[in-house]
């Protein structure tokens, strides 16, 4: 039965492991991934996991130290490994498990989960060192030295039997899973207070410093809690140290979080300037289109008139008839309802004809007066920017772009679809294309995913290997 409760905890050390990397990395955020096929995943790398750990130490999972780690054939960490000057076999063996387990995991979460893998491999990282270092050196240290008076180095824990240590680990799981709770609770707070997801790491540093000073006083009162010297060793050259680590690798996570939020919202500032003035310059087309047309109405008005006067002169006419078809193939803007709509669409228009690309339109925008200008140059621009960009790349089969609008019940619906050959992956809900300016990843996107959310509406993407289409739908007001 012991031996049982063992392996339970031993698993649950795992589920709860998993659980709090879940957490920090918000492995569902970016992913439409459903609940059933979810839980199969994560089910097959717990129970994956679990087996590892039977045979070597995980690396990155905390698990609790107990008799039934006499199963173990390879037990080492990573500090240990380090210090060592020669790699034996059994070390090897542990190298090069942990690195498939590691590799294994940053896949399925790169391409399951739709997370950058490298931001990704960090955290799972430090999330691993982290967790493994608070339950596994400072709770079992700490809850040991608390209820027996003396270190857990000491011999008295060699004459603890499995019953004696499964009750003592499930105090330390119970006490991890409130401290877990509790740094959500904290973290729920920071995120109402200061407005920003990248200051819940600050929790994690000031837990580290509380431990710390908690380690330090631990330290110093050696003979009151009956320290000997293989602990003192351990606190001092290998815990201390590594908690220290951490807070500072947490600290630079931070300022590097920071600086690239500060980097993008200078480049969306950037973005909307430019956005202001191409609409300041689609408004100005606007009144000239408007001018224009009054001119195309006299012009054939009077050519008209001139042709009623010269019915006789067959050369006459046939002039007066090319400058009218000359007139009417210039003054060729789709009314669709909404005029810097049917701006945007005119210029655009004639990049597709220079360009070769099939611009197919079955357009309707009237009474879409309720979306401000800059929101429909920035929705309507950007897409169509994008659409032309693929569509630019191809270069052995045919270049289109279907644009639709229409009003489905009190919605307007925008569909824009385009053929496509270049590479595009959804990294952590952005788009990447292969674009060669690396800091223009996915910013008109984000572009128009503002816009639309000023409005409530949604904005759903669908990409394989030749089509990419996107849809919009904003509700009337």
């Amino acid at each position: 039965m012991d031996v049982l409760i063992g392996e339970c905890i031993n698993l649950i050390c795992i589920i709860l492991s998993i659980s709090i990397l879940n957490w920090v990395v918000g492995y569902r955020k970016y992913s439409d991934i459903d609940f059933l096929k979810n839980i199969v995943i994560q089910a097959t790398i717990i129970i994956v996991l679990y087996i590892a750990s039977r045979y070597i130490s995980l690396w990155n999972i905390a698990i609790l130290d107990n008799n039934i780690h006499q199963n173990s054939t390879i037990a080492f960490n990573l500090i240990e490994l380090i210090k060592g000057k020669r790699i034996s076999n059994e070390k090897a063996i542990w190298i090069i498990s942990n690195i498939i387990i590691m590799i294994g995991i940053i896949y399925i979460y790169s391409k399951v989960y739709k997370l950058e893998w490298k931001k990704f491999a960090f955290l799972y990282i430090l999330t691993g060192q982290y967790i493994s270092m608070i339950e596994n050196d400072f709770l079992s240290r700490f809850l040991f030295t608390f209820e027996n008076r003396v270190s857990i180095s000491s011999p008295l824990s060699f004459k603890f039997e499995l019953h004696d240590w499964n009750i003592f680990n499930i105090k330390i799981i119970i006490i991890t899973t409130i401290i877990w709770i509790s740094v959500i609770i904290l973290e729920k707070l920071i995120d109402r207070l200061l407005k920003n997801k990248i200051y819940r790491y600050s929790i994690n540093i000031i837990m580290l410093n509380f431990v710390y000073i908690v380690l330090m006083q631990y330290v110093i009162k050696t003979e009151r809690y009956g320290l000997d010297r293989s602990e003192l060793y351990i606190i001092i050259t290998k815990i201390i140290p590594m908690f220290t680590i951490i807070s500072t690798v947490i600290i630079l996570y931070i300022i590097f979080e920071l600086k690239k939020q500060s980097e993008e919202k200078i480049k969306e500032k950037e973005m909307y300037t430019k956005l202001e003035s191409k609409n300041e310059y689609y408004e100005k087309l606007e009144k000239s289109q408007e001018e224009i047309r009054q001119l195309y109405h006299d012009m054939n008005n009077h050519l008209y008139a001139i042709k009623n006067m010269n019915k006789n002169k067959s050369d006459s006419l046939e002039y007066i008839e090319s400058i009218q078809n000359e007139l009417n193939k210039a003054n060729k803007i789709k009314a669709s309802g909404n005029a810097i709509f049917d701006i945007i669409i005119d210029e655009k228009m004639k990049i597709c004809e220079n360009k070769g690309i099939d611009f197919i339109l079955d357009v309707d925008s009237k009474n879409t007066g309720f979306i401000e200008n800059i929101d429909m140059s920035s929705i309507l621009g950007n897409i169509l920017d994008n659409a032309i960009e693929a569509c630019d790349k191809i270069e052995n089969s045919r270049k289109y772009i279907n644009l639709k609008s229409m009003w489905v019940k009190n919605m307007f619906v925008f569909i824009c679809e385009n053929s496509k050959e270049n590479d595009v992956e959804k990294v952590e809900g952005r788009y990447i294309t292969s674009k060669n300016d690396k800091s223009k990843h996915g910013i008109g996107i984000k572009s128009v995913e503002y816009s639309v959310k000023k409005y409530n509406g949604k904005m759903n993407i669908f990409c394989d290997k030749n089509v990419f289409k996107i849809k919009v739908v904003i509700p009337e007001n």
